[in-house]
């Protein structure tokens, strides 16, 4: 969605601004499994078609694999994130960074720990690489056909720079001592020779494969290598001098003259019956339930929770309730798993076994930011003494417990996990250092106690679910709705003033930049029911305006000064441009900052809040302002221009006049005339001028609005001329609005991301656009994204970024804007309901306007409209008469729909 080279990302097969590529499912989850409310969504086969979601509160993330806890590199890699935890490697620019798996609590007898035994491939057996201990960057990906296992190793090689360190260890069991021959199957699309390091038991030696046809081609090379009886250590790894560019799927070792071996290793360390895993989304805790049975042949029933813990952001739980079918001493594993850090470091890692807490620091690379973590863990609520693990060497650390059960006597095992950062928004930073201030968060988690926690939680979460969307009678899209509000929420709360990537917390995906998908997609859904989140969104533009100043200030010439802010394409700690330096969007996708200014407005339209403008957004809207009127150009025909630039359609650079672009600059001027006003500002007399000036060309005989000088008819990415209808307003007839519907709907490629379907509900709504077109686009603005089993989305019909909060935000926006026809202003409200006969109805509550909290229902024929909370409610019905709503007295107004045929949509 970012970058034009979207076809390069998908060539060389990696992370080139961390977007995970993962093939999303073709259509939603059928009847899925859940409580049939909207709310708990559950799977009890996660062998196919399944993807691992992942729970936040905002401050701190984590995915969470089948296996209920702990690390795993497939399907795709876990991550734990931390708001603001920013790296900077040696070579590139500032990306999010990754904390160890906090998430790792395993229980067994012995050497079999559920969780924790190790994987082992067989001498004489196809082992794919994505079962194997990936770390150092690489990562396991699918996006091309025809691996072995679905999946592959990839990362090896990152936006054209080798990710030394990457390695893959792969075990191997059962093998003669002696000579043997080692095969390699690679992807190698690069178009020239690659090359990695191989190791057997520690002995590194580099290999370099040919180029292939396509990245979707594989072939095998071999190495002859001595091998030792019994155990033995494959490794792949990236060392100084490697090239890299290449994709790994398995290796294999047999005999000397022998046939490759055909048949694969099984990915599996005992086995599992009886498995159940659900999130529920009312509390944000992720269940999983099942009985296994070790290796030696132990059976425990687990019933695994994970919860970032919402009204704490700084603490994370994991507890186990087990079941042992044994008798004996069982061992009980706490891990800070190393495999999960990325573009970061661990140090000073400590075990205290009498008071069994595990702690860690986290420094990011170029030491921008420090992190500190500690565990601390109960069994059955009591301390059990620890010791500590051997150093795995990844930066990991661990402590473990050792004690008699009995069979059948339940148990439940906590790890209570505190985290802080050197840049965190929420505590004061001078009361304790980040290793401190997560001790003391994990400590009084711990002797509190797992309910308390757990229930304090729920509290934060049920306050939040005041306000909700619904579809009532269809628990199905209900649940989607309910999902996609979830994993936003579970990437930003009050209080934390970093803004959310197009990944949220979810992932490192497009490396957890900020870009205007805050501002567009994901702000507007927080606004309506959770202004005080949204307002972050806000000030971390704010805070961060002396850079964007100085971006402007360089980009001045005696020949065109340029004055005001600009805003960078992609954001991150410092609020410096992070856009790669082959990428030309950091220059041209300016639209950004007219992105930024319309966010600034609509908190003030939606809270009336004139301190808070005069204070806050003024110094934003004033500097884009100031921009603008020295960006735009004379055009000799008259007016004004905006040369160069790339507007929300990436798939055209250098072009001039984007249409949005220069309506974005229009409105943006407009809003800090505006904003003057109200501030008792002085405006620029240029404002105005070049406001007033500014090309938005009308093709007369097309009856549309070209995309920019010469555009004529190319395919377009995705939702940009729509954009002109909503978010910006533009005044046009109702006949050339529909035209720029349904001309740029047949010229958007439809592999393009997933937000654009969402333009077409919510302008479609407004206009009353006939027949099916409202509700076909509703269905095609989600169910081609979404993943099973957990309804979370992917970017694109073939992957992407994931969990893709750009996608979930613009998906709410047609609930919340699109067919109730609400819209902000500085005096009242306005409503304008819309509905397809293919809905029963949408539900609102917790809107929130001026100190007002009120619902929306939108009915087959009537909508009404009750205020809840809050002095009398001014509402415009649609572009009529204010009424005002008062306590008791619902307003009711009639709900329109399509004209023409809209009841038989093939769907």
């Amino acid at each position: 969605m970012h970058t034009s080279r979207a076809a390069f990302l998908v060539t060389v097969g990696c992370l080139l601004l961390g977007v995970m590529t993962v093939p999303a499912s073709a259509t939603p989850a059928p009847g899925h499994a859940g409580s049939g409310d909207g709310w708990v969504l559950s799977t009890t086969d996660t062998s196919k078609n399944y993807s691992p979601t992942f729970v936040g509160n905002g401050y701190l993330g984590a995915r969470v694999p089948a296996a209920g806890h702990g690390y795993s590199s497939k399907p795709i890699v876990t991550q734990s994130q931390l708001a603001g935890f920013y790296g900077a490697p040696s070579a590139g620019q500032e990306e999010r960074a990754g904390l160890p798996t906090w998430t790792t609590l395993g229980f067994g007898r012995g050497g079999d720990v559920y969780g924790l035994g190790e994987w082992s491939c067989g001498f004489g057996r196809l082992c794919p690489t994505s079962y194997g201990k990936i770390s150092g960057g690489a990562f396991v990906e699918s996006s091309h056909p025809g691996s072995t296992v679905g999946a592959y190793l990839a990362g090896l090689n990152t936006n054209d720079t080798p990710t030394v360190g990457g390695t893959d260890v792969i075990p191997i069991r059962d093998a003669p001592a002696g000579p043997a021959t080692l095969a390699v199957r690679y992807g190698n699309g690069s178009g020239s020779p690659q090359t990695v390091h191989i190791g057997v038991n520690g002995t590194l030696q580099q290999l370099s494969v040919p180029s292939l046809a396509s990245w979707d081609d594989w072939a095998v090379v071999t190495v002859p290598v001595t091998l030792n009886a019994g155990a033995n250590t494959l490794e792949i790894t990236v060392t100084d001098g490697d090239t890299a560019r290449v994709n790994v799927d398995y290796l294999a070792l047999y005999p000397d003259g022998a046939q490759p071996p055909t048949q694969v290793a099984s990915d599996s360390v005992g086995t599992t019956t009886n498995y159940r895993q659900s999130m529920d989304l009312r509390t944000g805790v992720l269940t999983t339930a099942f009985d296994w049975t070790s290796p030696a042949g132990d059976m425990t029933s687990f019933a695994y929770e994970v919860n970032a813990n919402r009204a704490d952001g700084h603490l994370g739980t994991v507890s186990v309730r087990a079941v042992p079918h044994w008798s004996g001493t069982a061992t009980v594993v706490d891990e800070l798993d190393g495999r999960g850090l990325d573009h970061a470091s661990t140090t000073d890692s400590r075990v205290d076994g009498r008071t069994a807490t595990l702690s860690q620091t986290v420094v990011s690379d170029g030491n921008l930011v420090t992190a500190g973590v500690n565990s601390v863990l109960r069994v059955d609520g009591k301390t059990v003494p620890t010791r500590a693990l051997a150093d795995p060497g990844d930066g990991g650390a661990g402590q473990r417990a050792d004690f008699p059960v009995r069979a059948g006597q339940p148990l439940r095992v906590t790890k209570y996990v505190g985290v802080a950062s050197s840049v965190d928004t929420d505590r004061p930073l001078a009361a304790a250092s980040p290793r401190q201030a997560a001790a003391k968060t994990a400590a009084r988690a711990a002797e509190d106690g797992y309910q308390r926690a757990l229930a304090r939680n729920d509290d934060a979460w049920s306050r939040l679910w005041q306000s909700s969307i619904s579809v009532p009678g269809d628990a199905t899209m209900t649940a989607q709705v309910h999902a996609s509000m979830f994993y936003l929420l579970a990437s930003v709360r009050a209080g934390v003033v970093w803004s959310a990537s197009p990944g949220g917390l979810s992932s490192d995906g497009y490396s957890g930049h900020v870009f205007w998908d805050m501002e567009t997609w994901m702000y507007p859904a927080l606004l309506a029911q959770y202004p005080d989140i949204a307002a972050d969104a806000n000030t971390y533009r704010q805070q961060r305006l002396p850079a964007a100043q100085a971006a402007a200030a360089a980009l001045s010439t005696p020949d065109h000064p340029i004055k005001g802010a600009k805003f960078p394409w992609q954001s991150a700690l410092t609020g410096k441009e992070t856009t790669p330096d082959w990428s030309p969007d950091g220059k041209q996708e300016i639209h950004i900052n007219s992105d930024i200014a319309l966010a600034q407005w609509q908190y003030y339209e939606a809270s009336g809040d004139k301190a808070w403008l005069w204070d806050k957004a003024w110094p934003v809207l004033r500097g884009i302002a100031d921009y603008w009127a020295t960006r735009a150009v004379p055009d000799p025909a008259g007016g004004y221009a905006i040369k160069d630039v790339k507007g929300a359609d990436e798939y055209h650079d250098n072009v001039d006049n984007s249409v949005t672009t220069n309506a974005g600059a229009q409105a943006s001027l407009r809003i800090a005339i505006r904003a003057a006003g109200i501030a008792g500002r002085s405006a620029d007399p240029a404002w105005g001028k070049v406001a007033d000036g500014l090309k938005i060309p009308v093709d007369a005989g097309a009856n549309i609005h070209p995309e920019f000088d010469g555009y004529a008819g190319q395919t377009v990415k995705q939702a940009d001329v729509t954009l002109l209808q909503y978010p910006w307003a533009l005044p046009m007839a109702p006949a050339l609005a529909q035209n720029d519907l349904d001309y740029y709907q047949a010229r958007t490629d439809p592999n393009g991301p997933s937000m654009t379907d969402a333009i077409a509900v919510i302008a479609g709504s407004a206009l009353g656009s006939p027949g099916c077109a409202v509700y076909n686009s509703l269905r095609t603005s989600a169910d081609p994204y979404l993943a099973a089993p957990f309804d979370q989305w992917y970017e694109t019909r073939t992957g992407g970024a994931f969990d893709f909060t750009t996608g979930q935000g613009g998906y709410l926006q047609e609930f919340l804007y699109g067919f109730t026809g609400l819209r902000w202003g500085t005096d009242a409200v306005t409503v304008d309901p819309f509905l397809p006969p293919q809905l029963p109805g949408v539900d609102l509550t917790g809107v929130k306007w001026h100190g007002r909290t009120f619902d929306v229902s939108v009915g087959r024929q009537t909508t009404k409209l009750t205020l809840r909370a809050g002095p009398p409610l001014p509402v415009r019905v649609g572009g009529g008469d204010v009424r005002q709503v008062r306590p008791g007295a619902a307003l009711q107004v009639p709900t329109r729909h399509p004209a023409g045929d809209s009841t038989n949509c093939g769907r």
